[in-house]
């Protein structure tokens, strides 16, 4: 019985592509995907505020358990503020959640945190707590 026998000259996909990008031969690359996604009217400080609470994350020197749970609870508080109608106590108890763990930062409860870290601390508990939740 005869076998056959497939030589592909590029890439091979089974299966559904969903939003992906391929390239091939190619000496440079440059490929973007922008994914955008609507702030729910009303909880748009909220998105900035947290947004900024993740870029400094990985400045502030957290112990990495401490980070991992400021990066998901970040996440999670995100995701809720781009629902047509987000759960405002999912977003209170996110919010909740970062301030006590950047209060700690910001009374140098936290060890390894880099200097400056306590300063920023202060300043995100700040923004934190000024939002209209």
């Amino acid at each position: 019985m005869p076998t056959e026998e497939h030589h592909h000259h590029g890439p091979v996909i089974h299966g559904g592509v969903h939003n992906s990008q391929l390239a091939w031969n190619n000496r440079n690359v440059t490929q973007n995907l922008a994914h955008t996604e609507q702030v729910a009217p009303g909880f748009e400080a909220v998105a900035e505020v947290v947004a900024e609470v993740k870029r400094q994350l990985g400045s502030l020197g957290l112990p990495e358990a401490d980070a991992r749970d400021a990066r998901e609870t970040a996440d999670a508080v995100l995701a809720e503020v781009v629902k047509p109608e987000p759960d405002r106590g999912i977003v209170r108890k996110g919010l909740t959640a970062l301030k006590g763990l950047l209060a700690q930062l910001a009374m140098g409860l936290l060890t390894g945190a880099r200097e400056g870290a306590v300063e920023t601390g202060k300043e995100l508990v700040h923004a934190l707590s000024q939002l209209p939740l």
